[in-house]
């Protein structure tokens, strides 16, 4: 039997284009798949058959191995989504449409093409406590006074990785995470040893893995825990930059990744200002898919 999928995107920005006028594009997928854009909007219709037969009662509680399923094909829609804003973005040279390009405002399933069951979305990192906001108050105005007598400036790690968190293509979350990753360590070490700032501005740098390993055990006597991943991170980077075919990263995978990075850039500001209060009043980032009732 057939089923309906449908998801429904806010164009973050705007399309040039006439007032009500809509176009419809059809893209790769295993069944059917339309995509129908407004100067604001943009929706996702696909068709995709099983051999099980569903009933409405089925959508309303889906089974896990059901729900596999379904996650799988509203990724594929996701991504033909974001592949066809992109082109509309660059191709007609459009700076109208922001770098966070689309947020997706629903997810819908349905038996019929007719009556239609929300689906809840994922569709932006939830913040843990080392990364929620914080609250400017008397204490922390008083920190934040005392970096300007100190002359300290943020991490520009940090802008990248809130660029990171910001975006929802995966590709690019994995390449301004990287950036902050390649980033953060530089500026530890120049910060921690401001006589390396040479070697480490004007050199080739050791792989990323080697920078949070070997030489931050050298320098603070400590590894960060997870090295090796942020190492197979970065190569996972270049493939994305030079061999895009060949690597395939999902919107899951990527914030797992963004979530591994922001870890790793709070465990390098702890160790640098172990009394910053600001800096060590959460724990461990805990970053994770959030679902959102629109």
């Amino acid at each position: 039997m057939d089923i309906f999928l449908q998801q429904q995107y806010s164009i973050m920005g705007s399309i040039h284009m006439n007032e009500g006028e809509e176009y419809s594009f059809n893209l790769p997928f295993e069944g059917k798949c339309e995509i129908n854009v407004s100067d604001s909007n943009l929706k996702v219709n696909v068709v995709f058959s099983i051999e099980d037969v569903i009933t409405d009662s089925d959508l309303d509680k889906m089974s896990d191995d059901f729900k596999k399923v379904v996650d799988s094909y509203l990724d594929q829609m996701r991504q033909n989504a974001f592949y066809l804003i992109n082109l509309l973005k660059y191709s007609l040279n459009n700076d109208w449409i922001t770098e966070e390009l689309l947020r997706v405002s629903s997810n819908k399933i349905s038996i019929d093409n007719s009556n239609w069951y929300e689906i809840p979305t994922k569709s932006m990192l939830q913040m843990g406590p080392s990364t929620m906001p914080r609250v400017l108050t008397q204490e922390t105005s008083i920190i934040i006074q005392e970096y300007i007598d100190s002359k300290i400036e943020p991490f520009v790690a940090l802008k990248h990785l809130q660029r990171a968190r910001k975006d929802e293509v995966p590709r690019h979350m994995w390449i301004e995470a990287t950036i902050a990753a390649e980033l953060a360590i530089k500026e530890f070490l120049i910060r921690l040893k401001p006589d390396m700032e040479f070697i480490l501005l004007e050199l080739p740098s050791p792989p990323l893995g080697t920078l949070y390993g070997k030489v931050l055990e050298h320098y603070i006597g400590e590894k960060y825990p997870k090295s090796n991943k942020l190492g197979d991170g970065a190569t996972t980077r270049n493939k994305l930059i030079h061999r895009p075919k060949e690597a395939h990263i999902t919107y899951e995978k990527a914030v797992d990744y963004v979530q591994l990075v922001e870890d790793a850039i709070y465990f390098l500001l702890r160790k640098l200002y172990p009394s910053d209060s600001i800096i060590n009043s959460g724990t461990v980032a805990q970053i994770s898919i959030r679902s959102l009732e629109q």
